[in-house]
């Protein structure tokens, strides 16, 4: 039986964080019903590529849910809206604060009418402060909690993030994580809990350790001079002879061991990798004898050895690789349009449960 067999959730978010947030429910077995404003309805079902008529990344998100359009500014909206609160577990938004309390589902009145309601509010800056009701996206967050700060190497900004960690880590990944605990803290209690997610707050307990090291230290963490972020030779990316990369993360003495022996360099093992003040000058040693062979070379090399090394992979070779493969990361889902696309699982694994087969998504 999945684990939230059972637990039914009314998902009144779009786009990202929230849709994501209730997949992984679904993914783990708790029945989603979408609640969509009339139509264009979800932003994100119309963003380019699309499969058939609908996005891809709008399937990814919402496989195995039930969609439904109700408008809830109008009163039979609002009555539908109730009707299936009465049998709902969890109810997630993703409004600015305040919007629901004026859509008359906030809170107290959902609680009124359901007392084991869980609601869960996924907003940029929290249901409290002085930016309660700013608008932001991705970026705006990672700025505010000093994640851009950080990233990147040399050079005279920080670059663009690749992952929008805001919304998925910080806002779809924790506010799951607190459903799941007031879940289970309504069992002890008998009643729900109001769940505020601030994407940009929950950015910071991902930054625990630096955060530490800085108020020790007095100084910020340096864009490329940290230990994890380009300081130290052992813990960088390095070019190959194809204009393919490796990674080496070999942090601890033993590894390091590894990766001096599989280069060939026997020599480098006088270096304090972690701190030695020569750093720049093992980085250069390090990336000419990197860029003598191929990744795929260094790849079949460093097989040999348990050293912390692996190749920088493309998402198509991701998808192929023998590890994910044999883990069954992946699944094929069936599109509206008719053809197939291929979506990492969530959740990945839970011991002893299987993960539910291919699903069509529903009509919207």
């Amino acid at each position: 039986m999945p684990p939230l067999d059972g637990i039914h959730v009314l998902d009144l978010s779009l786009l990202l964080p929230g849709p994501l947030c209730t997949q992984i429910l679904r993914d783990m077995g708790a029945r989603v019903t979408k609640i969509e404003p009339p139509p264009p309805g979800d932003y994100m079902a119309h963003w380019p590529p699309l499969v058939g008529d609908v996005a891809a990344t709008y399937v990814a998100v919402n496989r195995g849910k039930e969609i439904i359009s109700l408008d809830l500014k109008q009163s039979a909206g609002i009555e539908r809206f109730y009707e299936l609160l009465k049998t709902a577990d969890v109810v997630v938004d993703g409004f600015r604060p305040g919007v629901i309390d004026k859509l008359g589902i906030g809170y107290e009145r959902l609680s009124a009418a359901n007392p084991r309601i869980v609601l869960c509010s996924i907003s940029g800056y929290g249901q409290s402060g002085p930016l309660v009701l700013r608008g932001g996206h991705d970026l705006n967050y990672q700025a505010l909690a000093g994640v851009l700060s950080i990233s990147g190497g040399e050079g005279p900004a920080p670059p663009m993030p690749p992952l929008q960690v805001a919304d998925t880590a910080a806002g779809s990944y924790a506010a799951a994580m607190l459903i799941l605990a007031a879940l289970l803290e309504r069992e002890r209690t008998g009643r729900g809990r109001h769940v505020d997610v601030s994407m940009a707050e929950q950015l910071l307990p991902l930054m625990t350790t630096l955060y530490a090291a800085s108020d020790v230290t007095g100084c910020n963490p340096r864009r490329d001079g940290e230990i994890l972020s380009g300081g130290a030779p052992c813990y960088r990316i390095f070019r190959t002879a194809d204009a393919k990369y490796m990674s080496v993360g070999a942090l601890e003495p033993k590894f390091w061991q590894a990766v001096i022996e599989g280069l060939g360099m026997p020599e480098l093992a006088e270096y304090a990798h972690l701190g030695d003040e020569r750093a720049g000058e093992l980085t250069e040693k390090l990336s000419a004898v990197f860029a003598t062979k191929t990744r795929d070379e260094w790849t079949v090399i460093f097989s040999r050895f348990d050293a912390c090394c692996e190749p920088v992979l493309t998402f198509d070779e991701v998808k192929a690789h023998p590890q994910w493969m044999a883990r069954g990361s992946f699944e094929t889902l069936d599109t509206p349009g008719g053809g197939q696309l291929a979506v990492p699982k969530m959740p990945a694994s839970l011991a002893g449960f299987n993960h539910p087969a291919s699903r069509k998504p529903q009509s919207r």
